[in-house]
């Protein structure tokens, strides 16, 4: 067994390098690296005559931080075959029972194992992972209370290089600066007057986070055409223009004896009223005051006029 032991020592690694995504030197420090390459043990075929035994069994590798004594994490990389140059190449990354941290620069060892023990190379050389880009915005959401256009700024905050963009999920949101960006930045927005008597809802994507605007719907307001009549003392039919939003109900109601609604006495948006007067048989002007769409409208009407006389001629 000592004999086994003393071939895995004469064994030991002579080269090892960690690898991104390009082949450095092996004295380079590697960003994000992911394969390690190494020699491996000149016993890596040998078998123990007396024994019957493989001399070497597998490889492990232990992670150090960079000039540490102690492993931080051990992985088995199993014995596998040599590539046509004489070199293993293994996806270390893989093999590591958790990530290691983003931003500490480590060393890596790899040992030869065998029935007597362990034969270990020189340290590595450093490598290191960069922190993922993870930007946040600031806020992630918004509510107008009132339906009439605004505009916003949505704050990104990211690390030095980090691209991101920013695009409008919505018709009625519109960015008008930022749309893309690197490291730390903002995004400004506009959003378009509500029209409708509903609360609507839309969303950016800003630095792949979700932000959203939550609208008020619009108040219903009425207009009203004409805003009072005045008819001839013999009476006659009005038509009222109502102009409001889809969505927005209103009535009209009647006191006037002399006065008769004929059509739109309800309606929902947009719509018109229609009524009749009669002929006013007094010798008073009267009044009238209508409610439509909650709109006082205040029809006027004067005396009749008797119709002039006709076809005058003086006789003997």
């Amino acid at each position: 067994m000592v004999k086994v032991f003393r071939n895995i020592v004469r064994g030991v690694l002579v080269a090892i390098a960690l690898l991104g995504i390009t082949q450095a030197a092996a004295a380079q420090s590697i960003s994000d690296a992911r394969r390690l390459e190494f020699t491996p043990s000149p016993d890596h075929n040998t078998v123990d005559a007396a024994t019957g035994a493989e001399l070497v069994i597998s490889y492990t590798l232990d992670v150090y931080i960079s000039g540490g004594a102690t492993p931080v994490q051990t992985a088995n990389l199993g014995k596998p075959a040599p590539d046509a140059d004489g070199m293993i190449r293994l996806d270390f990354v893989a093999l590591l029972p958790v990530p290691l941290t983003p931003g500490v620069v480590y060393e890596s060892v790899v040992s030869a194992v065998g029935p007597g023990g362990a034969a270990a190379s020189s340290r590595s050389n450093t490598f290191g992972f960069t922190p993922p880009c993870a930007p946040t915005i600031t806020p992630i959401s918004r509510t107008l209370t009132t339906s009439a256009a605004t505009t916003g700024t949505v704050s990104v905050t990211a690390g030095t290089g980090c691209t991101w963009s920013a695009a409008s999920n919505s018709s009625w949101i519109t960015i008008t600066n930022g749309t893309s960006g690197s490291g730390t930045g903002s995004v400004s927005y506009s959003v378009t007057a509500n029209p409708t008597t509903s609360s609507r809802t839309g969303t950016l994507t800003v630095a792949g986070a979700t932000f959203t605007v939550t609208q008020a719907a619009a108040p219903c307001t009425f207009a009203l055409s004409p805003a009072g009549q005045t008819i001839a003392g013999a009476g006659g039919s009005v038509t009222v223009t109502v102009t409001t939003l889809t969505g927005c109900t209103w009535s009209a109601t009647n006191t006037a004896s002399w006065i008769t609604i004929s059509s739109g006495g309800t309606g929902n948006g947009s719509g018109t009223v229609t009524f009749t007067a009669a002929f006013n048989p007094t010798a008073l002007t009267r009044t009238a005051t209508l409610t439509i769409a909650g709109q006082s409208f205040v029809v006027t009407e004067p005396a009749a006029i008797p119709t002039s006389p006709s076809n005058l001629r003086i006789v003997k």
